[in-house]
């Protein structure tokens, strides 16, 4: 048994998205902002709505020092790949929407309930629990006798405390039992928007795999092509739609609505709502408002879905899309075949050509603002002055090697000597613009010389009138090299 249990862990852990939440290494990061923007309900938000968001969140925890360098975006796209978010089309917009997923609910309700305070062995749950055991027990049993006894036992019961009450001989709920049964009514409340993302969950995987059942029953009239056909609410008539169905029609009953908003408003009312904190009234009054957002948008979830396996049946769309997995099944087992016989990276003796046009992101696209070619400020006139050669040479020097000084030093000192080194050249032509000759030199010996034994020191004055010294490896300058043999004819 426990052997067992061991497999079914494991591949939960490996498998489910609220495992791999709670177990990531930005787990806090990620519950604490997908917790602040989808806090109740499961109210969808447009893509770039939820990234602005998040970079404004981002910016904020950086200030107080967390590491965490990516952008809203980047963080949000890592999240729908891990299945924390889903991402939908909207109907109403051309924008993408992004919502919490069945596991982020999940993981989100495990750490409310390692945070909260309110202990689950209380009164109020018991109460619940007694009361659905009951109406359990009322409602399934098929014999009439044993149903009517309890019907008569709880007339009894229910005349019995309006007689208590009309004598005045009642009890009140205290405080702290009403506060706690307002924090169970919320506790329960809290557990719906996990209900509504994997009621979405369910009905999204049951639209793919009803469109698999048709694309894979080849029969004009399959079963599940036959029913469609027929007019028959696959989505709507399964066990996700009408549990579904059940609930919104009783959210979508006026009377009954109008009824739970005055308990609402009276409940509210009363001395104990004081003790309740201001975040829980406010979930209090938007109660059933927030079911009645969310439960529309899960209904209109399962409406789309239903009208559009019906169009894909009725608009025959279902034969192109046959034809298509026909020949997918067909190259496939061509490869197959092929893969005994040629490697994938064989070089084949065949062209390729693509026909069609390449396809890229609006996102690439860089629009052109014309208000960016306009000059906005004056444009200014300068005098035109006169260029004094000696100061333009001068700045050179200040921020180049004067190569062609250094050229010229060498070319002279190789005349006058037949031979020489860095340290022969700085003693005939002293370095006129400090280090910057020393390595001028250094770069001219590497290039048109080459290293002999031995070191030598060589020295040069600084700009501030100091001696420098430096010893370096000793290089002899080659006296037939063209650029010095022909500097000296020059």
């Amino acid at each position: 048994m426990a052997t067992a249990d061991l497999h079914r862990l494991t591949r939960l852990q490996r498998e489910n998205a609220a495992w791999a939440l709670l177990r990531a290494d930005n787990a806090a990061v990620t519950l604490s902002l997908l917790g602040a923007h989808f806090d109740h309900g499961t109210r969808r938000l447009p893509a770039p709505e939820l990234f602005a968001r998040i970079d404004v969140d981002l910016q904020a925890m950086r200030d107080e020092g967390f590491d965490l360098p990516r952008t809203g975006q980047a963080y949000c796209a890592d999240w729908v790949r891990a299945g924390f978010l889903l991402r939908r089309a909207d109907t109403e917009s051309r924008e993408e929407t992004l919502e919490p997923s069945e596991a982020t609910f999940a993981a989100l309700a495990f750490v409310a309930g390692l945070a909260g305070t309110t202990s689950s062995v209380t009164e109020s749950r018991l109460t619940t629990l007694a009361g659905q055991l009951q109406d359990l027990a009322r409602n399934s049993d098929p014999r009439s006798e044993t149903r009517l006894a309890a019907l008569r036992a709880e007339r009894d019961a229910l005349d019995r405390e309006i007689e208590a009450v009309a004598s005045g001989r009642f009890s009140v709920l205290d405080g702290t039992r009403a506060v706690e049964r307002s924090r169970e009514i919320l506790a329960l409340a809290g557990e719906i928007p996990g209900d509504f993302a994997r009621v979405r969950t369910e009905l999204d995987a049951l639209n793919r795999e009803l469109r698999a059942r048709i694309l894979d029953d080849d029969r004009d009239r399959g079963d599940t092509l036959g029913e469609v056909f027929r007019g028959v609410d696959l989505i709507g008539n399964s066990d996700a739609g009408r549990s579904f169905t059940g609930f919104y029609d009783m959210i979508i009953d006026p009377e009954r609505s109008s009824r739970i908003d005055e308990w609402i408003e009276t409940v509210l009312q009363r001395p104990f709502a004081q003790l309740l904190g201001s975040e829980q009234r406010r979930r209090f009054r938007a109660l059933f408002t927030e079911m009645e957002v969310a439960g529309s948008e899960v209904h209109a979830t399962m409406t789309s879905l239903s009208r559009s396996l019906r169009h894909f049946v009725q608009s025959r769309h279902y034969e192109e899309h046959r034809r298509l997995q026909r020949l997918l099944r067909s190259a496939q087992q061509q490869a197959t075949r092929a893969a005994p016989l040629r490697k994938p990276y064989d070089v084949l003796d065949v062209e390729l050509v693509r026909i069609g046009m390449s396809i890229d992101s609006v996102a690439a696209l860089h629009l052109h603002n014309p208000a960016d070619d306009l000059v906005a400020e004056p444009v200014a006139t300068n005098r035109v002055g006169e260029v004094d050669l000696e100061d333009l040479r001068r700045i050179v020097r200040e921020s180049e090697i004067d190569m062609d000084e250094l050229v010229d030093d060498v070319a002279a000192t190789l005349h006058e000597r037949g031979t020489a080194t860095i340290g022969d050249v700085l003693q005939d032509h002293p370095a006129t613009q400090g280090l910057a000759s020393a390595v001028g030199l250094l770069v001219l010996a590497t290039e048109h010389g080459h290293p002999v034994d031995g070191s030598e020191d060589i020295e040069w004055t600084a700009p501030h009138g100091g001696r420098r010294v430096a010893t370096i490896r000793r290089h002899r300058f080659d006296p037939t090299d063209p650029a010095f043999t022909l500097r000296e004819r020059s």
